[in-house]
């Protein structure tokens, strides 16, 4: 592993050893606050904190506003929290992770999923290669995460005209790659070959018969749903949901047929701007 501190990215950062229980706040899931009916119901959140080669795992009942773990004292740690959701009387996770990165940061938000889960695997990564505990963590305390966090929140807070931030679009690998080889720069974090597609697309779509349907599964003619993104800032919203995809890659979707079933919905946009929706009864 690269230990390198060529930019911004990086800088040092003394160690120690001591121990702090440190609570993290969930972030708020009220069916009420979100565009389109039938909001999956939360039943709890499978939480997992990452340091080093050290994996702690916690599910925790959706009453449960904070969760707390004995972490090492300014140690780089990811959080990540998976919402439960009650999806055809199962309990399953569907939705992209919330997550925060300590000791920057104490609560948990769907926003800084992708920036935990990039430290998490920084640290599977090491794992697998072998690479000590106490080195992955020393090389992790370089990296500056506050600076990281702090150029997603600008992207996500200066959005395009027409698109909406989703830093789960980026290429986790090239970012990742960025950071064991201490070359890591704020334009790993720009999104690329993306558009935004709206629900009213999506519909006309439907409506046009331009889908792919399982032959066990018929959508009745001006049957309504509501469609839900894996990345859930993109169903908060008082207008019409407005959805960022990747040119030529599937992209899941919860669809809810209200009074007849939830299934998987996967639509993947051409960049002649052709929209492909497939619908998948297979249990979520």
């Amino acid at each position: 592993m690269a230990v390198a501190c060529a930019s911004v990215f990086f800088d040092s950062c003394s160690t120690g050893e001591d121990t702090d229980e440190v609570s993290f706040y969930f972030p708020q899931y009220e069916a009420a606050d979100f565009a389109g009916g039938d909001f999956p119901c939360l039943t709890g959140w499978n939480v997992v904190s990452v340091c080093g080669d050290e994996r702690v795992h916690k599910t925790v009942p959706a009453q449960e506003k904070a969760v707390s773990f004995i972490l090492e004292r300014n140690a780089p740690c990811a959080v990540l929290a998976f919402p439960l959701i009650l999806c055809a009387g199962k309990e399953t996770e569907f939705f992209k992770p919330a997550g925060c990165i300590y000791p920057e940061q104490r609560s948990l938000s769907f926003l800084h999923g992708f920036s935990a889960s990039v430290l998490d695997e920084f640290y599977s990564h090491a794992v697998l290669s072998s690479t000590s505990s106490e080195k992955a963590v020393s090389y992790a305390r370089r990296f500056n995460w506050k600076k990281f966090i702090s150029v997603i929140e600008q992207k996500n807070d200066l959005p395009s005209p027409e698109l909406l931030y989703n830093a789960w679009l980026l290429e986790k690998s090239t970012v990742l790659e960025g950071i064991a080889a201490g070359s890591f720069s704020a334009t790993y974090l720009g999104m690329k070959n993306v558009r935004a597609v709206s629900e009213a697309e999506i519909r006309t779509a439907i409506e046009k018969k331009s889908l792919i349907l399982e032959k066990n599964f018929n959508v009745p003619s001006g049957a309504d749903f509501a469609l839900f993104s894996k990345y859930f800032p993109f169903n908060i919203t008082g207008n019409e949901k407005s959805f960022t995809v990747k040119y030529g890659v599937q992209e899941e979707f919860l669809c809810v047929f209200s009074g007849i079933q939830t299934v998987r919905a996967f639509i993947s946009v051409s960049k002649d701007g052709k929209i492909t929706l497939a619908l998948n009864s297979i249990p979520i």
